[in-house]
């Protein structure tokens, strides 16, 4: 058996579902609780939440020969580009996701991504030999101090882990950064700055208040906050900018970006839509259908992308 996101189920067919936005890719989810206790997340080990969610998606499961067979259509249809497996930690998450992804391998030739908690090295490498495309990373924090407060221990580990990946290969991995846990927005940056550095994509997340979890109280961040983070993303990856092209105030947040026409290449709305691998573009994951947008799963249009740049408020 394998979960499936909802709007992944409607895709496939498995279930009908009013979609505005469809996801291009495929997510699924290996796993029972995790053994992490993520203070944010649904799937934490004490955490309360109805164990079908993941942030404010449903993930109903299906048997995994069904699944894979739906994605072998879906694929053959042009309604999918990419596939993606989350693997909560666990004792026997690591052979669980060697045991799908040989499956899924046989069943597509999609591009295939996994989000996991590798022990060492040599579990990537035998990932890549399976099938894997990509491996996402949840560090999820920007710095040490929030990662224990929010995550616990093993900041070191997260980071060996990543800096040895990229070394060996290189480009083939995405960090998952989490906007909103704690950090300042100058703490963000740093750590983009170091993904950048090591030749590694960034997936940017707006954090979501989930009931039943430590930080269900918690607000989102401000949609001010968050699309300064998306555009510093954007200039870090796609414009080369490095810490002298932004400033802060004294209280760490980005006051002013030190660019000559940066407006001018956000004008499009590529950097407020869905980041991370190519073809993600998780509809709804940190949204409700009708609410504040953090992450179009669309092109933007026009006035969007206008409105989403103003939303900056930075000079």
């Amino acid at each position: 058996m394998i979960r499936v996101s909802v709007g992944t189920a409607g895709v496939l067919g498995l279930v009908r579902v009013p979609m505005a936005v469809a996801p291009t890719t495929a997510y699924l989810m290996l796993g029972d609780r995790c053994v992490m206790n993520c203070a944010f997340c649904a799937q934490a080990q004490d955490s309360k939440t109805n164990g079908r969610y993941l942030s404010r998606v449903t993930w109903p499961e299906y048997p995994l020969n069904k699944v894979c067979a739906r994605l072998k259509r879906a694929e053959h249809q042009g309604l999918l580009q990419r596939c993606c497996i989350q693997v909560t930690a666990g004792k026997d998450a690591y052979q669980e996701a060697l045991h799908a992804i040989h499956k899924i391998r046989r069943a597509t030739f999609l591009p295939l991504n996994v989000a996991i908690l590798p022990a060492n090295v040599g579990q990537i490498v035998e990932l890549i030999e399976s099938g894997v495309d990509g491996i996402g990373f949840g560090l999820d924090a920007a710095s040490e101090r929030v990662f224990q407060q929010t995550k616990g221990l093993h900041w070191d580990h997260m980071l060996s882990i990543i800096e040895s990946t990229a070394d060996r290969f290189p480009r083939i991995a995405s960090v998952h950064l989490i906007v909103g846990l704690g950090e300042s927005e100058r703490e963000m940056v740093e750590r983009m700055l170091w993904v950048r550095d090591l030749g590694l994509n960034i997936g940017l997340f707006a954090f979501t208040p989930i009931q039943g979890t430590p930080l269900a109280d918690r607000s989102q961040p401000p949609l001010s906050q968050y699309r300064r983070m998306q555009a510093a993303r954007w200039l870090i990856l796609n414009h080369s900018a490095r810490m002298t092209n932004f400033s802060f105030s004294a209280y760490g947040g980005l006051s002013r970006i030190n660019m000559v026409g940066w407006r001018g290449a956000l004008l499009d709305g590529e950097a407020f839509r869905t980041s991370g691998c190519p073809a993600c573009n998780r509809p709804f994951y940190n949204e409700r259908p009708g609410g504040t947008i953090y992450n179009y799963a669309r092109p933007l249009t026009e006035d969007e992308a206008v409105q989403a740049l103003s939303d900056t408020e930075v000079e």
